[in-house]
């Protein structure tokens, strides 16, 4: 399931490179990403068709550094969020779009320039959402998707 969400997350990061700087951007947490990517003893490297993954534990958090497969390019930092973990303003987002829908995973994805932005998988029944929520609280579906 979580392939869902980290190939939305890359799709836009790869798609997209243009942002302003504005509230979404947090450049302190990408510097504490990288570095504590750079001195992670423990990482585990999987490889797909269209990007690596390496994941590391980052303040007893899952989170994961992504990198093109054609050039080593780093797109970006993710860390995995349990449903609880989530801001308040993201939960609501999805609540107010997707009341009956049953969570799946969700991770905060920061990419190379510091911009900031949540992408939650949901489900109800035989239908699947990816979806993609900014630290405000604006909610676009990035994928549909169906098992």
């Amino acid at each position: 399931m979580k392939n869902i969400i980290l190939a939305a997350s890359l799709l836009i990061a790869l798609g997209s490179t243009a942002f302003t700087k504005d509230k979404n951007t947090n450049i302190g947490l990408l510097k504490d990403l990288s570095s504590t990517f750079k001195k992670s003893t423990e990482v585990c490297w999987i490889n797909k068709q269209e990007y690596k993954e390496a994941m590391f534990k980052f303040n007893e958090q899952t989170a994961c550094a992504l990198y093109r497969q054609d050039n080593n390019e780093l797109i970006g930092f993710g860390i995995l969020f349990e449903k609880t973990e989530l801001p308040q303003v993201v939960t609501d987002a999805v609540n107010n779009n997707y009341a009956g829908w049953e969570f799946v995973d969700a991770m905060m994805f920061v990419d190379t320039n510091g911009n900031v932005n949540y992408f939650m998988q949901v489900k109800n029944n035989n239908k699947v959402r990816a979806l993609k929520i900014t630290p405000g609280g604006e909610l676009s579906i990035y994928a549909k998707n169906a098992f």
